[in-house]
């Protein structure tokens, strides 16, 4: 019997290896150049640093991690993202002390358990960047520069499409009004976006269906709730 590999998890063969390679080496370039370092974090954390981080009631918590005990009893889980393993190594190790501002990057792969389809993987990699220890709206514009670099240099078209997500001020009203939104148009969303409407309303307006789209196009928007801070960071 042939053993396969596991489902959603894809080997790299050796003619994709130095498009990978070109791909990392390009990406590296550009961050040292606009001053970040690279940090490399463990593919398992505790459990807990995700529900804390991520939230309970995400997708990513709720059904798409790679969670298991190990011998000792305690929960383990394969890192899905790669911003909480990053501030947890920043805190853990006084890397603010070292300096103000920290400009980190790191690579590697991150493991989610949701169905396998086309253009995703259980096993996915992932270029994360990350600055910590400063809120000016320029870092966010200089880390979106960053990336369109990067697209532009391995040859990749795209379209640039800037939002914003408020704040903690801000954002419980649009909440509310995109809640009540979804509650009218219930009947019409898939059972995903019916879950999510009550759990995480936000993610809702991430959904594939082309039916669910439809019923967003009309959806309240965020700027129209944003507050003066947020405005004035925008």
């Amino acid at each position: 019997m042939t053993i396969k590999g596991l489902k959603g998890f894809k080997d790299i063969l050796p003619n994709d290896v130095s498009l990978w390679q070109m791909v990392e080496q390009k990406a590296r370039d550009i961050f040292h150049r606009y001053g970040f370092t690279e940090i490399k974090v463990p593919i398992l954390e505790k459990t807990e640093l995700f529900v804390r981080t991520i939230g309970e009631k995400t997708d990513i918590v709720e059904k798409e991690m790679y969670t298991f005990e190990d011998r000792n009893g305690a929960s383990i889980t394969m890192r899905p993202e790669g911003t909480a393993p990053v501030i947890r190594a920043y805190i853990e190790n006084g890397l603010n002390v070292q300096s103000a501002v920290q400009r980190l990057y790191t690579t590697g792969p991150m493991f989610r358990h949701e169905r396998p389809q086309k253009g995703r993987l259980r096993q996915f990699h992932q270029l994360s960047v990350e600055v910590l220890g400063s809120n000016s709206p320029k870092v966010d514009a200089e880390v979106i520069a960053m990336a369109w670099q990067l697209l532009q240099e391995i040859g990749l078209m795209a379209s640039l499409e800037i939002n914003s997500l408020g704040c903690p001020k801000c954002r419980p009203s649009f909440k509310e009004a995109l809640s009540d939104f979804l509650e009218s148009r219930l009947g019409h969303l898939c059972d995903d976006c019916q879950r999510r409407s009550k759990t995480n309303p936000l993610r809702v307006l991430d959904c594939k269906s082309e039916n669910c789209q439809k019923q967003y196009t009309t959806a309240p928007s965020i700027l129209d709730h944003l507050c003066t801070s947020c405005e004035e960071h925008r």
